[in-house]
C-alpha cells in the first residue's frame, strides 16, 4: 500500500469517527451553527501551518475552482447530507449519498481520462455492497429526505473533480485552508447574531480533525492517486464508524460484519488495480 492510498484510507478512517462531535451542536444549534465551528476549528488549526504566499499569490482561476469546490462538498453537499438524514434516518441518508462512488468513477474516466479497469470496477461495486449492508436499516422514504440524499451525491461526485483541477494551482495544505476559510467565513455569516451552541467545543474539535487533518490527507491522494481511487478510499468510512460506535458500548452485528468485508475486499481490489 503506498503513502497516498494510505493517506487516502486515513481521511476516509476519521470521516467515519469525527461526525460524532457534530452531532450535539447539529441537535441544539442546527447545522449551520455547528458547521460554522467545524470550519473555524479547522481554519485556526490550518493557519500555523501554512504559508501566506499560498493565498495572497493564487490565480484567479485557481481561487474560482476552490470557491466551486468548497460550495459542492463542505457547503451543499455537507448541509443536503446532514437534512436528509434529519428526514429518513443516517442508514438511508448514507445508502443514497454513497452511490457518489459510481458516478465519480464513471466521471472521472470521461473527463480526467482516468483508467476504470476490471477490478476498480469490483472494487467499486463490492464497496457500495458493503456499504449498502452496514447502512440499510431503520428511517423512512420520504420524497424530499432522498431527493437531498441525491443532491448531496451529486455534490459529492463534482467536488473531487473540480478539486483535481484545483489542485494545479495551490498545495494540499492550501488548498483546505481556503476551503475552511470560505466555510467559515459562509456559515458565520448565516450564524449571524448567535453563534454559542452547545457541544460548539465538540464540533471546533471534529472540525480540527475531519477537516484540518483529513481533508489535506484527502487531497493529497487526490493529487497523486486521482480522483477514482480517492474517492473508493472514503468507502471505509462506514466501518469505521461502526467501530467507534462499538468501541462505545454499542453491539456488534453481522450486517457490520459482512459489510466491512465487502468494502475491504473492494479496496484491496482498487488498490492492486
Amino acid at each position: 500500500m503506498d503513502l497516498a492510498f494510505l493517506a487516502a484510507i486515513t481521511s476516509g478512517t476519521m470521516w467515519g469517527v469525527v461526525p460524532s462531535l457534530y452531532a450535539e451542536a447539529s441537535k441544539h444549534g442546527g447545522s449551520v451553527r455547528a458547521n460554522f465551528w467545524k470550519s473555524l476549528g479547522a481554519l485556526l488549526f490550518l493557519l500555523p501551518l501554512s504559508y501566506i504566499t499560498e493565498i495572497s499569490l493564487l490565480p484567479l482561476i485557481g481561487l474560482a475552482l476552490i470557491i466551486v469546490n468548497a460550495a459542492l462538498g463542505t457547503g451543499l453537499g455537507d448541509y443536503s447530507f446532514l437534512r436528509s438524514i434529519g428526514m429518513i434516518g443516517p442508514g438511508k441518508a448514507t445508502s443514497i449519498v454513497f452511490t457518489y462512488l459510481i458516478w465519480t468513477a464513471i466521471l472521472s474516466n470521461l473527463v480526467l481520462g482516468e483508467v476504470l479497469n476490471l477490478p476498480i470496477a469490483m472494487g467499486i461495486i463490492l464497496a457500495l455492497a458493503g456499504i449498502w449492508v452496514i447502512s440499510y436499516g431503520s428511517g423512512k422514504w420520504e420524497l424530499t429526505g432522498i431527493s437531498l440524499s441525491l443532491f448531496a451525491s451529486l455534490c459529492y461526485t463534482i467536488a473531487p473533480i473540480v478539486a483535481k483541477f484545483a489542485l494545479e494551482y495551490v498545495s494540499p495544505i492550501g488548498m483546505t485552508l481556503w476551503n475552511a476559510l470560505i466555510t467559515t467565513l459562509a456559515y458565520g455569516a448565516l450564524s449571524y447574531p448567535k453563534y454559542r451552541v452547545r457541544g460548539m467545543n465538540k464540533a471546533f474539535l471534529g472540525g480540527l480533525l475531519g477537516t484540518g487533518v483529513a481533508m489535506p490527507l484527502y487531497f493529497y491522494a487526490l493529487s497523486v492517486k486521482g480522483v477514482t481511487i480517492t474517492a473508493l478510499a472514503t468507502a471505509i468510512g462506514p466501518p469505521a464508524s461502526q467501530l467507534s460506535s462499538h468501541l462505545s458500548g454499542n453491539k456488534v452485528t453481522i450486517r457490520d460484519v459482512a459489510g466491512s468485508i465487502l468494502i475491504t475486499i473492494g479496496l484491496i481490489l482498487s488498490a492492486i488495480g
